[in-house]
């Protein structure tokens, strides 16, 4: 039978053994020898050194590559290869642009025009600025929703719209076309002056390198959220469907006041854009479904019927006379041309300056997902930070033009890379596209029913709604996630878009720090002699030493868990030191009782014969060490821990502390550089350096001739 030194022996392998050779084994002496030392250049030296980098060629060329990288990818750009997959996949793309444009502007409770003219701009600008080569720049349904909230909490404040004389509570002679207009004029006021203080931000975020905020929203986080969106997106679509006029609702639990709202006017419901409703959402969820999804291999461009239904409704409307004989809702005068540019006025959102910023970055958190996503598949790459800076550069844009905050749509964007578009070359024919649109053909979808546009944009929530689907496997795989993913969605519903998308982060991070907190040590030992260390728990053939107890912590060790990480140490260890002393306090106590009673004369004769009996078989009164157990060495694996700070440094040192207390040594292994970092300034590694080790093995080598037989 192995002893604990044969053990110990079989697990140093030879390669540890000869990198020993001349060789510091331990931390302390290695970082003696290797670590490189500050500089020590004056303040004016590393100025001039940083100058001299960021004025050489090299690095303006970098710089200049890097704000405008359509200069990178047209310097390669082979025309005849290139341009006939750009036009024809930019062609596809602004025909979709087209309706989803005016849809998704209705949402917002905007002119449709608004939408048209983000469509133009958005793609535009983003040709100079984006580092994607397949984004899809325009509106997008999360947030057209968000801006209409904002819309509607800002103009519940209002009292009159400035440069008339007029008070829209008071509308006197106003005919109902007139308060409208006023009504929208306002509207493209507040979403422009919102849509240019995003943007700003954004820009700014962009180049102090911020494009990491998104990391905070998880993927599951994100699908949670725009489910939720999508949720509320249908509530504020069905009264056109139904054709009601009911209430809009804002904050708390406004879906289900708005659905309360609805089933009370019910019976009021317009038929004709019921079966319109439903005739549209039929046959473009067949088409898209069973023609383009199911064919997408052989068709070169989707079938776009989207737009195909948005015509025939146009035209079915303005010679059956929907407006004037069935009271059904259209879109109205659609303005044609580009309109003047203009500076929106900021001191209109004063009040919802975090609301912009939050649009903002949900607008970037989506569109640069999806934008990786793409770039991953084409081996291509996405720069986060000017992704950032494009969106606000796009979003400042569109906020001269009457237009609002922008987004790249993960639809459209898959379609322009399906048709084949390689470049953003494909975004200025889909612009040219719109623009045909903006400057003839607008007004000719005047006749247009609203419920046609709703139509449009509750089935392409689709892919939100079948996100619901991944719960189970999501249950199956991690219950953190799960939590997540429920928390944001209800949170989203009850509470509404952006509040749940607050509590949603918080919760997030919340789980990350409750899971550090819960984190503990795992016992290890060698498998089968073959120097890799893995848990008993999920490996078999497992040797666990009963001398040596080989404990790894797999967590940041830090304020938060600071507390529980002592604690672990000793319950997972099997050694709890406090009970050795309480222990060791006991019998200390005892033995002066003893003493005392000795010495006043009244010691029990019976009891000393028996402790001179004890005494005569080797069995003594008094522990001899003590350590009470059987462990002679604690090695703790700290691989795991990526970061630590100081209420870590003094958790590590209390654990060192109580366990040398007790004639139990520890040693430490594995630290990462960044740990190392802090705890050479924290003087830990000077104080403790004869228990600072690379590596397991060097660890184990140094107990090889301290190993008690």
């Amino acid at each position: 039978m192995m002893t604990d030194k044969d053990v110990w022996l079989s697990m140093l392998t030879c390669d540890g053994e000869g990198r020993a050779e001349g060789h510091p084994r331990d931390l302390y002496h290695f970082e003696e020898r290797y670590r490189r030392t500050p500089s020590q250049n004056s303040l004016r030296e590393k100025c001039s050194i940083r100058l001299k980098k960021t004025c050489s060629r090299q690095a303006i060329k970098k710089t200049v590559l890097e704000n405008f990288p359509f200069l990178k990818i047209m310097r390669g750009y082979n025309i005849l290869r290139y341009l006939p997959n750009d036009v024809i996949a930019g062609m596809t793309v602004g025909i979709m642009q087209i309706p989803q444009g005016m849809a998704y502007a209705a949402l917002a409770s905007l002119p449709p025009i608004c939408g048209l003219y983000t469509s133009l701009f958005a793609p535009l600008i983003y040709f100079f600025f984006g580092s994607s080569r397949h984004a899809s720049m325009g509106t997008i349904a999360v947030v057209s929703l968000m801006i209409a909230a904002v819309l509607d909490t800002r103009l519940a404040a209002d009292t009159g719209i400035p440069g008339t004389t007029f008070n829209l509570t008071q509308p006197g002679n106003l005919s109902d076309l007139d308060i409208e207009r006023a009504t929208d004029f306002r509207k493209i006021e507040i979403a422009t002056a919102l849509t240019l203080v995003s943007g700003l931000v954004m820009m700014v975020l962009g180049k102090l390198g911020m494009g990491f905020l998104t990391t905070y929203m998880s993927e599951y986080l994100i699908s949670g959220f725009t489910t939720g969106v999508a949720i509320h997106v249908v509530s504020s679509q069905i009264k056109n469907v139904l054709g009601l006029k009911v209430k809009r609702f804002n904050g708390v639990f406004k879906v289900i006041k708005t659905w309360i709202e609805i089933f009370r006017n019910i019976a009021d419901t317009n038929w004709i854009p019921v079966v319109t409703s439903a005739v549209s959402m039929v046959i473009i969820y067949v088409i898209k479904t069973q023609i383009n999804e199911r064919f997408k291999k052989r068709l070169r461009i989707p079938v776009p019927i989207e737009l195909i239904v948005v015509i025939i409704g146009t035209v079915v409307s303005h010679f059956g006379q929907f407006k004037n004989n069935f009271n059904v809702k259209v879109i109205g005068e659609i303005p044609a041309g580009i309109p003047l540019p203009k500076i929106p006025d900021v001191s209109l959102v004063t009040s919802h300056i975090g609301d912009a910023v939050i649009i903002g970055v949900i607008a970037f958190a989506q569109s640069v997902s999806m934008a990786k996503m793409l770039a991953l598949k084409n081996k291509q790459t996405v720069n986060a930070n000017q992704e950032m800076f494009a969106y606000g550069a796009g979003s400042v844009l569109c906020s001269i033009f009457s237009g609002y905050i922008p987004a790249a749509s993960v639809a459209r964007s898959v379609v322009q890379d399906g048709a084949g578009g390689i470049t953003q070359i494909a975004s200025l024919m889909g612009c040219c596209v719109v623009l045909v649109v903006v400057m003839a053909v607008g007004p000719l979808f005047y006749s247009l029913p609203s419920c046609v546009l709703s139509s449009v944009i509750i089935v392409n929530l689709r892919s939100m709604f079948r996100q619901l689907l991944q719960l189970p496997v999501l249950w199956r795989r991690s219950k953190w996630d799960f939590s997540i993913w429920v928390t944001t969605l209800m949170c989203v519903i009850l509470l509404d878009a952006d509040v749940g998308l607050g509590i949603g982060i918080i919760f997030s991070i919340l789980t990350v720090v409750c899971r550090t907190q819960r984190s503990g040590f795992t016992l290890k030992g060698e498998v089968d002699s073959t120097s890799q260390y893995r848990s008993k728990k999920r490996y078999e053939c497992v040797k666990v030493l009963q001398s040596v107890k080989i404990l790894t912590f797999e967590a940041p060790l830090y304020f938060a868990n600071s507390e529980q990480f002592v604690l672990k140490s000793f319950t997972d260890s099997g050694v709890n030191p406090m009970k050795i002393k309480r222990k060791r306090a006991a019998l200390d106590a005892e033995k002066r009782k003893r003493e005392k009673k000795k010495q006043n004369g009244n010691k029990d004769s019976r009891k000393v014969k028996f402790e001179e009996t004890k005494e005569k078989n080797g069995q003594p009164t008094e522990p001899e060490s003590q350590n009470d157990s059987d462990v002679d060495c604690i090695i703790l694996d700290m691989a795991g821990v990526t970061f630590i700070d100081t209420m870590g440094v003094k958790a590590l040192t209390r654990v060192l502390v109580e366990f040398e207390s007790v004639d139990i040594k520890v040693l430490i292994a594995g630290l990462r550089e960044e740990v190392i970092d802090i705890l050479q300034t924290s003087d830990f590694i000077p104080q403790h350096k004869q228990q600072l080790f690379l590596d397991m093995q060097q660890a184990l080598h140094s107990l090889d001739n301290t190993i008690p037989i």
